[in-house]
């Protein structure tokens, strides 16, 4: 019996099988070989564990593993091999699904319910009531004193934590790889998560070493800019430097648990920079430290990285995040309005997001406005005092979209012929997007009400106005727009991209 036989009948799961059944035994068992030979052993014990099992549930081919984010690896990566196993085992192909192993799981291997995948632990963000301008001025100095000490300690200034990050399709993947540097530090390593700005990377970095320092037992994250680690090495290296040259500076790294370099990016061209970082990935992942590195562009756009370093950041884990989905941004800012306590409702959130870009800092921009207004005028924020207050900032966010744009645009979008938006049919294939331009042309363009409904097939206003309030309609329950079609949240976001683009 060959080694991979002899370790596939030890881990293939009979529990849902007849064991009078042995040909459903032996095929399954059969199934886990086929894998392990595709992907060799150490890869598949790497996503799947020497646990994992493999069963068949309501006519399903059910995969257990190790954790979530081996699922969404195993599903983006996998999916093409087990279904060429499954062709060749049984001929044909099954639905594929995937549960946890856990405790719970063991305990009751007939019970339906999914267990619950392990919670990261994370520092709590401390109770931040409403402040007035003197009190905030008074505290001032405690804060600037606090953030120093932060600084010389290596602790990320804003203290972000896993429990104050917004999970989506945007950023799904980067968020369990850095789940699985807490949970499981160095199993994947290193990894890299890169993005544009203001899309979460820093707010991952810092909520990996808020889960870090708050486990027991573990040794110290250390947590630096790309700067910090640059300034500080040219300074150990300098002439007459009092620190023991390069030993001070490799000292800082001797007794940690994970490094986090935000920013490598600015790395680039900087050889003798470059030489002790390619140095320090070495060795520190010989001791089975776990490191996670940002940038702002995928490996193959770091064109001022040696290939050296690029090949030991491919060899461990690569995660993109994209610009958030528009309802994501949604719950992004009705996060920052919880966490300040502010009386800012449904419907500002919903004008906020709608109206400015996606990123963060932006976001974050306008939320600052509105909580100096606040301040100012001590009563609610209302849709009206939130339009009159970032009145200026949409108008900078807009660039100059014209009616003829959107239209171009929308037929696109939908497949429809050039005219058709203005055209006098009222089938539904065509009304139900010419609704979305008329929305996006109250939206991005200064247009009158009557101007609009001329353009489109020479309108009243007041046909403007009920396609505005139906799309508002489409957005708050996320209709879709068309049975072929995105749903509307999505349809708006890649027309809104685009026309953003220019």
């Amino acid at each position: 019996m060959s080694q991979v036989t002899e370790y596939v009948e030890k881990t293939v799961d009979i529990h849902n099988v007849d064991v009078h059944e042995n040909n459903i035994v032996k095929e399954l068992q059969r199934l886990r070989e086929v894998l392990v030979e595709q992907l060799n052993l150490q890869r598949f014990n790497l996503w799947f564990g020497q646990e994992s099992s493999i069963y068949f549930e309501e006519a399903k081919i059910v995969f257990r593993v190790k954790n979530p984010f081996a699922i969404d690896w195993i599903r983006s990566n996998f999916q093409q091999e087990i279904e060429q196993a499954l062709l060749k085992v049984f001929g044909k192909t099954f639905p594929i699904d995937f549960s946890i192993i856990s405790s719970e799981t063991a305990q009751a291997k007939d019970s339906k319910k999914q267990p619950k995948p392990v919670v990261v632990p994370s520092i709590p963000r401390p109770h931040c009531p409403l402040q007035t301008p003197d009190a905030v001025r008074k505290n001032e100095d405690i804060t600037n004193k606090n953030e120093k000490v932060s600084r010389q300690n290596n602790i990320p200034r804003r203290f972000a934590t896993f429990h104050t990050f917004i999970e989506g399709l945007s950023n799904r993947l980067a968020c369990r790889a850095a789940t699985l540097a807490v949970e499981h530090p160095g199993q994947i390593n290193p990894i890299y998560i890169y993005g544009p700005t203001s899309v979460g990377k820093t707010h991952l970095l810092e909520g990996i070493w808020s889960a870090i320092h708050r486990l027991q037992g573990r040794k110290p994250p250390l947590y630096m800019t790309s700067e910090q680690f640059i300034s500080s090495f040219l300074e150990n290296i300098q002439p007459g430097s009092s620190r023991n040259g390069m030993l001070g500076f490799r000292n800082k790294f001797l007794g940690i648990s994970i490094l986090l370099i935000d920013d490598i990016q600015y790395l680039s061209r900087k050889d003798a920079t470059q030489s002790e970082f390619l140095n320090m990935i070495d060795t520190l992942r010989n001791q089975g430290v776990q490191m996670v590195f940002t940038g702002n562009r995928p490996l193959k756009e770091l064109t001022g990285l040696r290939n050296e370093i690029i090949c030991r950041l491919e060899s461990g884990m690569v995660c993109g995040i994209e610009l958030p989905e528009r309802e994501m941004s949604f719950r992004i800012f009705q996060n920052m309005v919880a966490q300040r306590q502010l009386p800012i409702g449904h419907d500002v959130c919903r004008m906020v997001t709608s109206r400015l870009g996606v990123h963060a800092r932006q976001l974050s921009g306008a939320l600052n406005q509105l909580h100096a207004v606040y301040l100012t005028r001590n009563e609610p924020i209302t849709l009206e005092i939130a339009e009159e207050t970032l009145g200026d900032l949409i108008r900078i966010q807009r660039r100059d979209v014209r009616l003829q744009d959107i239209e171009k645009i929308v037929c696109e979008t939908f497949g429809l012929s050039e005219q058709a938006l203005q055209s006098k049919s009222r089938a539904k294939q065509i009304t139900a997007p010419r609704m979305l331009a008329m929305w996006l042309a109250r939206k991005y363009t200064r247009s009158a009400l009557s101007e609009i409904g001329k353009y489109f097939g020479d309108r009243s206003h007041s046909t403007v106005v009920t396609a505005q309030k139906k799309v508002d309609q489409w957005v708050d329950k996320n209709h879709p727009i068309h049975a072929e079609h995105l749903n509307i949240t999505e349809m708006i976001q890649k027309i809104e991209q685009i026309l953003q683009s220019g």
